[in-house]
């Protein structure tokens, strides 16, 4: 089946984010394949939500004629799910042609997760927060479940210090858009660590 016209639905609608969007926003980058009604598609998706699976686990099976399913017992497990059946689709110039696979996978470990080592000006300290954001959502196609950030407090002078609040404000930001995709979130920082403008006396 060659789809150019692509049907999604999401049950429950109350979501904290766009799936549809999340979706879309991939295909569109490998194939010509556009949202349509469920009446004109070429196949009708379901995304659905089954908290009788395991932990964050999800199925794909069948719907009916050109109908197909991705149900997660959680919104890490949709996603998931979700991510699976666009690694295992085709897609070309003439539109996608969807992955064959059907069944249940469930996940073996509980946490499956990344660091970010928001510091040193990094890629993760500098780079368009949008950018980081779509990179998480990809992570969270492949099943990561959790983020954790640094606060690295010598590049400050102080908590008030406005590079520390921008810094703040980026994280917050980070952690707002891995929890919206279900993640658990983390901060860590060192004990061994102060601020740039610290009693030199307290320093080893």
């Amino acid at each position: 089946m060659n789809v150019q016209r692509l049907s999604v639905t999401m049950e429950p609608a109350g979501l904290p984010l766009d799936l549809v969007q999340i979706l879309f926003s991939r295909i569109a980058e490998r194939a010509p394949v556009t949202h349509s009604p469920p009446q004109d598609a070429d196949l009708r998706l379901e995304l659905t939500m089954d908290p009788t699976l395991d932990s964050e686990s999800f199925r794909i099976e069948d719907a009916g004629h050109r109908g197909l399913r991705i149900t997660g017992d959680s919104l890490p497990g949709l996603l998931a799910g979700m991510g699976h059946f666009l690694r295992l689709s085709s897609f070309s110039e003439t539109g996608l042609i969807p992955a064959s696979w059907r069944g249940i996978s469930r996940a073996r470990k509980p946490v499956r997760g990344v660091y970010f080592a928001t510091h040193f000006f990094n890629y993760y300290h500098a780079a368009p927060e949008p950018e980081i954001q779509f990179y998480l959502e990809d992570l969270a196609l492949w099943g990561f479940n959790t983020l954790m950030v640094w606060f690295d407090r010598h590049h400050f002078k102080g908590l008030s210090d406005p590079a520390a609040q921008a810094m703040l404000s980026r994280l917050h930001g980070l952690l707002g858009a891995a929890r919206r995709l279900g993640m658990q979130v983390g901060l860590c920082v060192l004990g061994n660590e102060a601020y740039a403008d610290s009693p030199t006396e307290l320093r080893a």
